[in-house]
């Protein structure tokens, strides 16, 4: 019995003695001590620090490592979800823009490539009547749609 005793007593006590700091230190004669105490009037060498202390708050709050609350993670996420779907619609935006630009220079040479053939090209009045264009007007077409085209269709 006296051994089971023991034996508990020495487990129960050795993390005890393992989680202390070891420090170091040369007194008057130059002889090297070694104890769990530093003594108050020597300088000491700290040979192995606790490893069960626990660290202070104030260096996880300059490093930037405090955990975040359930509410910081959701409120990051949400800002990270609408900040991705505002740049999938920006580039929705931009290819139904290139889209149609693509439409509008399509279109233009076609009706660059009629009046360039020389056919009679026919235009609705305001009283939707067909009227015939004059050579002056198609003249004036084509160096409108050559211009679009060259600003706005590479």
């Amino acid at each position: 019995m006296p051994r089971k005793l023991l034996f508990v007593l020495l487990t129960c006590a050795a993390p005890a003695v393992l989680a202390q700091a070891i420090y170091s230190w040369k007194d008057a004669s130059g002889r090297v001590h070694y104890s769990d105490a530093p003594p108050p009037d020597a300088p000491t060498r700290t040979v192995r620090q606790a490893p069960l202390a626990p660290r202070p708050a104030v260096s996880e709050a300059a490093s930037g490592n405090v955990p975040q609350t359930f509410a910081e993670k959701e409120l990051a996420f949400r800002k990270r979800r609408a900040a991705a779907a505002e740049a999938e619609e920006k580039t929705r935006k931009q290819q139904a823009t290139e889209e149609q630009q693509q439409q509008d220079c399509t279109r233009f040479r076609q009706q660059l490539t009629g009046l360039e053939s020389g056919q009679p090209t026919v235009r609705v009045n305001e009283a939707g009547e067909q009227v015939f264009i004059g050579d002056d007007e198609r003249a004036g077409d084509v160096a409108r749609i050559r211009q679009y085209l060259e600003r706005s269709c590479q």
